[in-house]
């Protein structure tokens, strides 16, 4: 069920003295974005009862950021992955919802009030999420903002895709995170994916449309890394399928996802393919990203292909009827 819960409107019961909201912020080698990171989690409408930093092993001395905000705990951990400083901060953050961000990201400042307040009209659920907008390096905004609403049964469509995306839109209640043990630490990339599987497969789950975060992109981004991202959502999915038992429903939607997964990836592999042509003109890179996409899904590749030749051919005729009939 989709909830349109806007933060701060007029005449909702927000019962925020009943709770407590934390903010857990794990870092990698991120203390360049680190210190926007923890301002927008301390500059919320509705203030954060705890904010923790964990270090997974950083070599670009995060702790100098930490320090200029004397109301932040840091932990720091040996490098363990991005799942086991989620962890970290989950086990030690004391209150009764939790936002995990990203240190090269940030929350718009009504993020925990928004959340806070779908969460009053659906207590019911593990999890509600808000939208996002897209920042370059700079900080500076680009291109529309993002929200996809939960439609029906929040297991099965997360199944056939991933319609939440950003992580630090998701406000969990901790208890039902803690229900499923966590984060998968052998998991290194999508493992927020993951978690969302396991929460819905147990509770339900509510969006509303506030757009509650802005999600950085630079050069550094893991998800840019398509063959990768495309391996870890697969083994996601494998993972999860023992889960799933006899569900028929879910099996299906299962399915459609592997296929989404592979169409989505297989697409940005080539288009990133395109790009490094235009750039390069290298045969052998070339091959070698087409034979990479292949690999994952030769229908994608192949599909993908004809549509661009076509496209080109059909630009090349357009030009060819211009010129001959000057």
């Amino acid at each position: 069920m989709s909830i349109l819960a806007t933060a701060g409107s007029g005449g909702s019961p927000f019962l925020y003295s009943d709770v407590t909201v934390g903010i857990v912020i794990p870092t990698y080698n991120q203390a360049r974005f680190l210190g926007d990171a923890i301002a927008s989690a301390l500059t919320q409408t509705r203030p954060p009862d705890q904010v923790i930093v964990v270090d997974d092993g950083s070599t670009d001395g995060p702790a100098s950021v930490v320090t200029a905000f004397p109301s932040v705990r840091l932990i720091r951990q040996d490098n363990r992955g991005l799942a086991a400083a989620r962890n970290t901060g989950l086990h030690a953050c004391h209150t009764t919802y939790i936002v995990f961000l990203d240190a090269d990201d940030r929350l718009l400042p009504g993020a925990l009030e928004a959340g806070l307040a779908c969460f009053t009209l659906r207590p019911d659920c593990g999890f509600v999420y808000g939208g996002y907008r897209r920042i370059g390096e700079d900080g500076s905004p680009f291109g529309s903002d993002v929200h996809h609403p939960i439609e029906g049964n929040g297991h099965i469509a997360l199944l056939k895709q991933n319609i939440i995306q950003m992580h630090a839109t998701v406000l969990y209640k901790k208890d039902c995170l803690l229900a499923v043990h966590g984060f998968d630490e052998r998991l290194r990339r999508l493992e927020d994916h993951d978690v969302y599987l396991r929460v819905t497969q147990k509770f339900c789950v509510a969006s509303h449309p506030t757009i509650v975060a802005e999600y950085r992109k630079h050069n550094e981004n893991m998800s840019d890394n398509y063959a990768a991202q495309l391996a870890a959502a697969l083994e996601v999915l494998d993972r999860h399928e023992a889960r799933l038992g006899e569900d028929g429903a879910a099996r299906a939607a299962l399915q459609i996802g592997r296929a989404n997964k592979r169409g989505y990836y297989v697409a940005a592999m080539l288009a990133a393919t395109l790009v490094r042509w235009r750039e390069q003109r290298s045969v052998k890179i070339f091959v070698r990203d087409l034979a990479e996409a292949a690999r994952w899904s030769p229908r994608v590749t192949i599909v993908r292909l004809l549509a661009s030749v076509g496209r080109r051919s059909a630009k090349m005729f357009r030009q060819t009827l211009f010129w001959t009939s000057r």
